[in-house]
């Protein structure tokens, strides 16, 4: 069973994530017993005590398993790169005129585990056509 986590903190990424959508989450990634599994350019897995010492909250999904994760590892055609983030730093300046951005090839880490728990039969409110959910907006859904 993986844990949904998602990652606070103080640092330069949280704080402008803070001004743009007025919540410190930063990052999300999903945790088993072993490993973390976690978007970073493209999809990586790390001991599990690479965050142990951040503030975190943590949801379960059953649904979502190790195997599954571990299947993701092997599509290595979903890389995150420089197009990708600077159409992400540009998303507040097309909400300001109704338009959403869309990536370049990647997914950010939300997208990466909105899409994962759209596979594994959960219902989340952003479809894979939809412009990509924030870790801010995948906190606000699962703190409702």
């Amino acid at each position: 069973m993986a844990k949904l986590c998602i990652l606070y903190g103080n640092s330069f990424s949280s704080k402008l994530t803070q001004f743009f959508t007025g919540s410190k989450a930063y990052h999300v990634y999903w945790q088993t017993d072993t490993y973390i599994y976690e978007m970073h350019l493209l999809r990586v897995r790390r001991q599990r005590s690479q965050y142990d010492d951040k503030v975190k909250i943590e949801f379960n999904f059953p649904g979502v398993t190790d195997k599954y994760l571990e299947e993701q590892l092997t599509d290595d055609a979903n890389i995150y790169g420089f197009i990708d983030y600077l159409l992400f730093a540009l998303r507040p300046f097309y909400h300001l005129i109704g338009k959403s951005s869309r990536n370049h090839n990647g997914e950010i880490c939300s997208e990466a585990c909105n899409n994962d728990l759209r596979a594994c039969g959960y219902e989340t409110p952003w479809l894979p056509e939809d412009a990509p959910p924030s870790p801010a907006d995948i906190e606000r859904w699962l703190n409702k």
